[in-house]
């Protein structure tokens, strides 16, 4: 946070929100979007964070580290996501923002206002009716007509390719040795 600050991109985003433009964050990037964020334990650091304040949550950082798949519901649209939450920080609301994202259980994991909205939801975007969806939303605003259904992205099958050509292009013995060495050893700061 103390990087976007003084870099001036703080100021930029903010800027940003003020001229409409549509901003998400996910995970860490919903905690920067909010307007307290809270570190009693440091878990993530001893210094006080000044968050962007362009969205009213606040996010209070605890030691137990929530991680899980997570099947979630993208409720503007109506579309189904799934993807993991790998965070330590909870956050609730504070003021004028509604639920965006939320588990099938009822837990809110996305809040929202007007077009500053963020999830703890990693992998939103591999839904390819949710992409489409965003995309046509921003191709409206625009005045441009909507584009539709894409080509599907198959994630995996992309992924798998990938390590085929790993596989056959590294000599894999000699990275599982090293995997293994690091694995085994520890870092001490």
């Amino acid at each position: 946070m103390e990087f976007l600050h003084a870099s001036g991109l703080a100021a930029a985003l903010q800027q940003a929100v003020r001229r409409g433009v549509e901003i998400i964050g996910i995970c860490g990037g919903l905690q920067m979007l909010g307007t307290a964020i809270a570190d009693p334990e440091g878990v993530e650091s001893r210094l006080p964070a000044r968050p962007l304040g362009v969205l009213a949550v606040e996010t209070v950082f605890a030691p137990a580290k929530e991680l899980v798949a997570t099947a979630a519901r993208h409720l503007p649209s109506g579309l189904e996501l799934s993807g993991y939450e790998i965070h330590h920080g909870r956050t609730r609301p504070l003021g004028e923002v509604t639920p965006v994202v939320v588990r099938p259980d009822g837990t809110v994991i996305g809040w929202g206002h007007e077009r500053v909205w963020g999830t703890y939801l990693h992998g939103l975007f591999d839904a390819d009716p949710f992409r489409w969806h965003l995309v046509d939303g921003w191709r409206a605003r625009l005045g441009l007509a909507p584009r539709g259904p894409g080509a599907v992205y198959d994630v995996n099958a992309a992924l798998d390719r990938l390590a085929q050509v790993l596989r056959q292009s590294l000599p894999m013995e000699r990275v599982y040795a090293a995997l293994e060495r690091s694995a085994t050893t520890r870092c001490v700061p």
